[in-house]
């Protein structure tokens, strides 16, 4: 039995972790997917990036498949941007993943229910598969939250993809808000993080965040987290140090069927902020 959710899978140059991602994707067997590449920097990488895409060879299933490999590198922000703006014209729904983000199967799974169950929702734009807590101690299967970092495997609708604002300015547009509804303690630690990713442009996953807030919207968490990141390292373009308790974070199960809460509201906001804030503060350069 195939899965009709569509996939977009993000891959780079590292065939040892697209490998381990794609089987998990092979497993499900997607009736509709989608296979964005980046391209080499320098000559350093060509090897790798040819590595890497030869692994999609191995499709061997019945699918609509759309492959698009740049020739140039367009970078991480770019890539991932213009890859859901290729795949949101002709889709309603998608779940993305990564080359480094590794699912347990019932993630898959847990993506489409919510998918479908929220469609209508506007209040909803993110359901994230990893949980920088780890676990959570609730009788639901999953919580809201106004965090979307780090998006390592998720899934959106094209209504609130339409949403996405990649320019960068919506910080500024929002700064007022922010500095009433996160924490006092690490509103300088965000400021940084969105001024340097508009300055750099390097990253969309900040931006994502913002627009939720704008957007007075909300992500969605599960009680476990359903993805491992297995690119904690040498090769990562930003999880370089492997000196971080989301390196130790496995995927997990999720039971079904899922038991929805009746409310919006949770006690792990603060926990998640001071969590996000400490990766960042990790993993950049």
């Amino acid at each position: 039995m195939q899965f009709n959710t569509p996939i977009i899978f993000f891959i780079y140059k590292r065939p040892n972790t697209t490998q381990l991602v794609f089987n998990k994707i092979r497993e499900i067997k997607p009736t509709i997917l989608y296979i964005f590449a980046d391209g080499a920097k320098d000559k350093s990488e060509v090897t790798l990036v040819s590595q890497s895409r030869e692994i999609i060879k191995q499709i061997d299933w019945d699918c609509e498949l759309h492959i698009n490999f740049s020739k140039k590198n367009l970078g991480c922000s770019d890539r991932i941007v213009s890859g859901l703006n290729v795949a949101f014209k002709r889709v309603e729904t998608a779940i993305i993943l990564e080359d480094d983000c590794l699912p347990d199967l019932s993630f898959f799974y847990y993506c489409e229910e919510l998918l479908h169950y929220y469609t209508n929702n506007e209040e909803i734009m993110h359901i994230s598969g990893f949980n920088v807590l780890g676990e959570v101690k609730i009788n639901e299967s999953y919580f809201f939250s106004k965090y979307t970092l780090p998006p390592w495997g998720w899934a959106t609708w094209k209504r609130a993809w339409e949403l996405q604002n990649n320019n960068f300015d919506t910080w500024q547009q929002i700064k007022t808000w922010a500095y009433k509804n996160i924490s006092q303690e690490y509103f300088t630690d965000w400021t940084d993080l969105f001024e340097g990713a508009r300055t750099l442009r390097k990253t969309w996953d900040v931006s994502w965040n913002v627009d939720l807030w704008k957007n007075n919207a909300l992500g969605i968490i599960p009680k476990k987290s359903l993805i491992q990141n297995i690119g904690f390292g040498e090769g990562a373009s930003f999880t370089k140090n492997k000196a971080t308790s989301l390196s130790r974070i496995k995927a997990n199960k999720i039971t079904f069927p899922l038991i929805h809460p009746t409310n919006t509201n949770n006690d792990f906001e603060p926990q998640l902020e001071k969590e996000i804030i400490k990766a960042v503060r990790i993993n950049t350069p």
